[in-house]
């Protein structure tokens, strides 16, 4: 279960994010207001932005900057304890 508020990034998610360019600013967001799951199985879901939480970002006044670095990643989340277990390029 994704608890909102805390953030906790393994080892290998760190490093991934480190060699993928990811800025922690944009993994927050998805982690934050990701609402497209995908089964990513062993107890793992895959999150990321949908054009719809995007332009609600938009709308919200972060800038077009920060929400396409964040549209750009997926990260694949323990439904055990929330945890961030890599960072992936986004799909789409």
């Amino acid at each position: 279960m994704r608890d909102r508020e805390s953030l906790l990034f393994t080892d290998h998610a760190r490093r991934r994010s480190q060699q993928r360019g990811k800025r922690r600013e944009a993994l927050v967001l998805i982690y934050r207001h990701g609402d497209l799951e995908r089964r990513a199985g062993r107890g793992r879901v895959a999150v990321r932005l949908s054009r719809a939480a995007c332009a609600g970002l938009l709308a919200g006044g972060l800038s077009k900057t920060q929400v396409e670095r964040a549209a750009r990643a997926e990260l694949v989340v323990s439904e055990l304890d929330g945890a961030v277990i890599t960072v992936l390029d986004s799909e789409e």
